[in-house]
């Protein structure tokens, strides 16, 4: 009964090593769009900078 036991551990300790594996990987891939968009979302802010601050001077 003792290495039954410890043979049904195994598998269960290694099933839940990969869950948290694949949830590392999609905290991974979250952080990373999430970063990407960020990027986008600051080029855009620089961008509408740039043309409002062409038009401000554009009135002077």
């Amino acid at each position: 009964m003792e290495k039954e036991t410890k043979n049904l551990e195994i598998p269960i300790a290694e099933n839940e090593r990969n869950k948290a594996v694949e949830n590392l990987l999609s905290l991974e891939e979250y952080f990373n769009n999430q970063l990407q968009s960020d990027q986008e979302t600051y080029q855009a802010i620089a961008t509408l900078g740039d043309k409002l601050g062409v038009l401000w001077n554009g009135d002077k």
